[in-house]
């Protein structure tokens, strides 16, 4: 019985600390740099969580110095991959973090916003092609996160469409 109540007030305990630690994450810079682009310097700011289509998921939101208008990151993590589901006001991508590599590919499914006819008007098919593989391995996330930042406007056919 001793044991059972010790292992209940450990999990509580668990909980806690994880929820005040996911709260604390909320409004905070996660990862900033330079997207080597004309958007320039970036930074990615946690926001609190969306629940989309049954999931409760982390929102990250991307602000550029010369734009005004931020990119959102929904990411939805999986026991085998995460998925983060990138839109803009013109258009959405799923960037994949899997063992086999970091890719870019048409976010399709239930979790899309716009149709593919709306996202092929804005998306360069040669810029995605090109990023089939941006990486190797599985990364963590705030490195994830940096990636998009900076690959996610080569994927504009027109960089002010942003």
């Amino acid at each position: 019985m001793k044991s059972k109540t010790l292992i209940s007030t450990v999990a509580i305990f668990a909980m806690l600390v994880l929820s005040n630690n996911l709260f604390a994450a909320t409004g905070q810079v996660v990862v900033n740099g330079n997207s080597q682009t004309s958007l320039g310097e970036y930074t990615v700011t946690e926001l609190e969580p969306e629940s989309f289509k049954g999931e409760t998921l982390r929102k990250f939101e991307i602000t550029y110095e010369n734009t005004q208008t931020p990119v959102i990151i929904l990411l939805q993590e999986k026991s085998n991959c995460r998925n983060y589901l990138v839109r803009s006001n013109t258009m959405e991508i799923k960037y994949s973090c899997r063992k086999s590599g970091f890719a870019a590919e048409i976010l399709y499914g239930k979790f899309a916003r716009y149709s593919p006819e709306a996202n092929s008007t804005f998306i360069s098919q040669e810029a995605l092609k090109n990023q089939e593989k941006i990486s190797d391995g599985n990364l963590d996330i705030n490195n994830a996160l940096g990636l998009i930042a900076c690959y996610y406007p080569a994927l504009l056919k027109d960089i002010n469409q942003l």
